[in-house]
């Protein structure tokens, strides 16, 4: 069973053989971030690769969190959500150099970082390093914040699920502008709790990553099933997510040494978040016209958010942290990470310029290898015997690979300039294009 398109105004947007252009083509801020993502990504696959020597999941684990945080998820979120924001909020943003100053922030913010907490093996990371990297990230999120802010005073929203997508959109951002103050106050003080380092990646990830997904998720897969999702679940999953973005980073400031009850309550919403959405996304597919094959995509991403989440409730309620890797990249990768190469294939359609075929087939052997690096890097970061060094070379080399392969097909389509077959003649593309149609 072939997808069929779906229709988003003003989005690529791809869930069938064709994919449906609008009026409103990816910018080119945008194509700077998801280059700039994908090449963070193939980063961070290689430092883990050659985990022996560069010890990113252990002792330089805070450079592998940022480059992946900051570098591949924060650019990914970035350039989509410039690209969708005017059709979330039915309203334009107005162009200014903002973007492209905002654009060159985030990745000062990710090369600061990075090498900064590389070279120091340390949480603070070398001298100012966490707090510029922090500063650069409040700014490059307040700037595009700002853009959204003007853009959506009155949003003209339809459907049952929209009416949470532009509030989460802009408390994402407002959200990723917090997470980059939290972290420069990381560069001078420890912080109270479990300090302020682990509270703002986790405002991060739940607070900017997992609502933005959330925002995506309740418009996209409705659509795309052609099955709506009842507006009281919307807005039930839009608070839990938004409480349990705020509540978890307070949580593990204000509680003193970690204590494994308070936490387990402060995470409460998250938890009913985690639950709700994977609900949900079974009531759509029961309740679906069409059920389309990326529906088991999204079902197993909020399947890993689930598991990543049990692992951190259970480290806090054992207080035994020893599996906190396999926690962060099974939130990380498995969840936002899956997600994001789902809508990217959804929205953006790689390979297009060979095949729509070839683009469809490619979404299933990237993401089962993804799956696959990331059951892979779990297992080495639960620290099995005899298990790390061969899971991180699998899991490593399983994610340079896919990063490679998806920006062979992105950076065509992204840059049309870019020839995507280089060696082969158009009359040779168009043959190959044929070739796979029928397929």
């Amino acid at each position: 069973m072939g997808w069929n398109p779906g229709r988003l105004q003003g989005v690529h947007y791809s869930y069938g053989k064709h994919v449906i252009s609008s009026e409103m083509p990816l910018s080119g801020v945008s194509r700077w971030y998801l280059s700039a993502a994908l090449v963070h990504l193939a980063v961070a696959g290689a430092l883990i690769l050659a985990d022996r020597e560069t010890a990113v999941l252990t002792v330089r684990w805070d450079a592998l969190v940022w480059l992946l945080l900051v570098g591949f998820v924060g650019c990914t979120t970035a350039g989509l959500s410039l690209h969708l924001f005017p059709t979330m909020a039915r309203r334009l943003v107005p162009r200014r150099p903002a973007s492209e100053f905002a654009f060159l922030t985030a990745e000062a913010s990710v090369i600061v970082g990075t090498s900064g907490f590389y070279l120091a093996d340390s949480p603070s990371g070398l001298p100012g390093a966490a707090t510029v990297a922090g500063l650069l990230l409040l700014a490059s999120a307040g700037l595009i914040l700002s853009r959204f802010v003007s853009a959506a005073l009155h949003p003209q929203m339809v459907g049952p699920g929209d009416v949470v997508t532009v509030p989460l959109f802009l408390i994402a951002w407002g959200s990723a502008a917090a997470a980059g103050a939290l972290f420069a106050v990381s560069g001078w003080m420890a912080g109270p709790g479990l300090g302020w380092w682990l509270a703002a990646v986790h405002l991060f990830v739940l607070g900017h990553a997992t609502l933005l997904v959330a925002a995506v998720v309740l418009r996209m897969v409705p659509r795309s099933v052609g099955a709506d999702a009842p507006k009281a679940a919307a807005v039930s999953l839009a608070i839990l997510a938004t409480l349990g973005a705020g509540l978890v980073p307070v949580g593990m400031l204000l509680t003193p040494g970690g204590d494994s009850l308070d936490l387990t309550l402060w995470a409460t919403p998250e938890v009913g978040f985690a639950g709700g959405l994977t609900a949900l996304l079974v009531y759509l597919g029961i309740h679906a016209r069409t059920l389309r094959r990326p529906w088991w995509l999204h079902l197993s991403s909020a399947l890993c958010l689930l598991f990543g989440g049990g692992v951190g409730l259970w480290m806090v309620t054992r207080s035994n942290f020893a599996l906190v890797v396999t926690h962060a990249l099974v939130n990380i990768l498995g969840f936002v990470g899956l997600m994001i190469l789902v809508m990217w294939f959804g929205m953006i359609a790689p390979f297009q310029r060979i095949s729509h075929a070839w683009t469809r087939r490619m979404l299933w052997i990237l993401s089962a290898s993804w799956l696959i690096g990331v059951a892979a890097l779990a297992a080495a970061g639960a620290a099995v015997p005899g298990v790390p060094d061969l899971a991180s070379t699998i899991g490593g080399g399983l994610l340079l690979g896919v990063a490679i392969a998806w920006g062979v097909g992105t950076i065509p389509v992204l840059f049309p300039k870019v020839h995507p077959l280089p060696g082969l003649t158009s009359e040779e593309i168009r043959a190959l294009r044929e070739r796979w149609s029928h397929r």
